[in-house]
């Protein structure tokens, strides 16, 4: 009865083991598993990081472009077509498109001639 104690032991010792190793190893596999999306979200995340900075740093140069008094001045002016004092315009007439000549094409050499001799 002793013997069959111990083996039946080792074999709930072997179950439990194999049911551990089981385990550890799933949780590792599925542990690794997240780990890759979550550095490929890190990733992406980085990119769109860096392309919006990038937009950020485009629209503050922008802004302080469209705030400067001389760029202000120049857009009105040329929005509203105003002059300075003392400034003179100069109109240029837009020219006009070269109509094209339109000639009728030849007869072909054969037809010449019959015309010539007929």
């Amino acid at each position: 009865m002793l013997e069959c104690y111990t083996l039946d032991m080792k074999l709930v010792k072997k179950a439990v083991f194999a049911l551990l190793l089981f385990f550890f190893f799933s949780s590792l596999t599925k542990n690794l598993l997240d780990y890759g999306k979550k550095v490929a979200f890190y990733e992406d995340f980085k990119k769109n990081y860096e392309k919006e900075k990038k937009r950020n740093i485009e629209f503050k140069t922008q802004l302080l472009k469209k705030s400067d008094p001389n760029e202000i001045e120049k857009t009105i002016r040329n929005k509203l077509n105003l002059l300075k004092p003392d400034e003179v315009a100069i109109i240029l007439k837009q020219p006009s498109p070269t109509p094209a000549i339109i000639t009728p094409t030849p007869l072909p050499n054969y037809l010449q001639w019959w015309e010539v001799f007929f």
